[in-house]
């Protein structure tokens, strides 16, 4: 296997152990516009959404890509990520391209958002965590499919 691909790999899990411990304070936390109050609250929100941000940008820029190069499923950088989405759910490695869809927008509505606004906020946050567990298995599921076809 290529370096680079094991890179991806590593790389996405250092952003994943990050993610994964404001992700649990994040899921015991009551988020109130008091809560908000607090800077230290602030900080974990902050650190978790650009974790996820980061680990999102790195799937669908580097990941899903340099996944199908090594597979020899596509030979052109340049494919087009709805061909290379098609292609990862054709080979059965993404369950549904509808998915990373999602994530997308989760991903949109969390950078348009208004800080001010609390009540936006809060609902970014739970889509946020509910959209980090369909990474985390997406994850999950094209790293342990990379062990078994490539023996990473």
């Amino acid at each position: 296997m290529r370096p680079s691909l094991v890179d991806v790999f590593q790389s996405i899990d250092q952003l994943f152990k990050g993610c994964e411990m404001d992700f649990a304070i994040l899921r015991q936390q009551e988020k109130t516009a008091a809560w908000f109050e607090d800077y230290a609250n602030q900080r974990v929100v902050n650190s978790f959404l650009f974790n996820y941000i980061k680990i999102q940008d790195k799937l669908g820029a580097k990941l899903f890509r340099h996944l199908l190069i090594e597979l020899r499923e596509i030979d052109d950088p340049s494919t087009t990520m709805i061909d290379i989405l098609n292609r990862l759910e054709k080979l059965r490695i993404i369950d549904d391209v509808k998915d990373w869809d999602r994530l997308r927008e989760i991903r949109n509505s969390i950078t348009h958002e208004y800080p001010q606004d609390i009540a936006e906020r809060i609902d970014n946050i739970e889509l946020a965590l509910n959209g980090f567990v369909l990474m985390r298995n997406l994850y999950q599921k094209i790293k342990h499919f990379a062990e078994q076809k490539l023996a990473l």
